[in-house]
């Protein structure tokens, strides 16, 4: 993952079934931020892993 500097940081993941649904929590190395998104349990953990790094650098970014 890389923010507005460029330099690559390092990202956490959490991955938790909860009934029907696959939450998965990034976290950031460096700063400790983290976002969590949800999905259905049928979805590939990859893609939700890709969705939380997008949201992570949104976050990561917007301030």
């Amino acid at each position: 993952m890389t923010t507005r500097s460029n330099a690559p940081r390092e990202v956490y993941f959490e991955l938790r079934q909860i009934g029907s649904y696959l939450r998965c929590t990034a976290i950031d190395g460096k700063t400790g931020i983290e976002v969590t998104v949800a999905g259905p349990v049928s979805r590939n953990p990859e893609q939700l892993k890709r969705v939380a790094v997008q949201k992570l650098e949104y976050v990561l970014n917007k301030g």
